[in-house]
């Protein structure tokens, strides 16, 4: 059985790798009908080059999630994006661990960390964020097995993950590649041992 948790899916087409609802940024509904923002040329030209970069790189999202939890025993990502812009690709990633919350990079290229990263401890976080950690860390899914899931039902290769939380429903969302189009990818941890279920499905016109 491919996965034993819970977890119910909304897939949904976006038009930029622009930082989705995670860990960090403003609560959205992710069961709503998304809107759709429009690009102007050098925006869509920039989107289609960090894609482009994107496919040349060898680490995927499952690995830098597993080598930035190296940091200790019980270390979780809660937030990962990929950053074509720079000279070295790198997977920008935020790890919860030991009541602290870690920044650092990962080389997309050769799975090294980049630099030592900044740290955060629990207690200058914001309580929204305080309440969105608890709540994953009371969740039956990782954000690993979020993209696992994510990636299959969405037929392509994560670029960004992260936590969404409304202040009662945790989410987390996964931003795959799939044949040069970006979908966004909502899965809700819950009980149980069933099959994900897809809920919906919107593309774009």
């Amino acid at each position: 059985m491919y996965v034993k948790k819970c977890a119910k899916l909304l897939i949904r087409l976006i038009l930029a790798i622009a930082p989705i609802q995670a860990f960090g940024h403003e609560p959205a509904n992710p069961v709503t009908q998304p809107s759709f923002r429009q690009f102007d040329e050098s925006e869509a030209a920039a989107i289609s080059q960090e894609i482009k970069a994107f496919g040349n790189v060898r680490v995927s999202a499952r690995r830098a999630i597993a080598i930035a939890e190296r940091r200790g025993a019980g270390a979780k990502v809660v937030d990962l994006s990929f950053d074509g812009t720079t000279d070295r690709p790198v997977y920008r990633v935020k790890v919860f661990w030991n009541e602290e919350l870690w920044e650092g990079k990962v080389d997309a290229s050769t799975g090294v960390p980049v630099d030592d990263g900044s740290t955060t401890h629990a207690s200058k976080l914001g309580e929204e964020d305080k309440t969105a950690l608890a709540a994953f860390a009371a969740a039956a899914l990782d954000l690993s097995e979020a993209v696992a899931i994510a990636e299959k039902y969405g037929s392509g290769k994560a670029v960004s993950a992260g936590l969404q939380f409304d202040g009662a429903k945790l989410a987390l969302l996964v931003v795959i590649v799939s044949k040069g189009s970006l979908k966004e990818i909502s899965v809700e941890p819950g009980e149980g041992r069933s099959r994900p279920r897809k809920t919906s499905v919107r593309r774009e016109k």
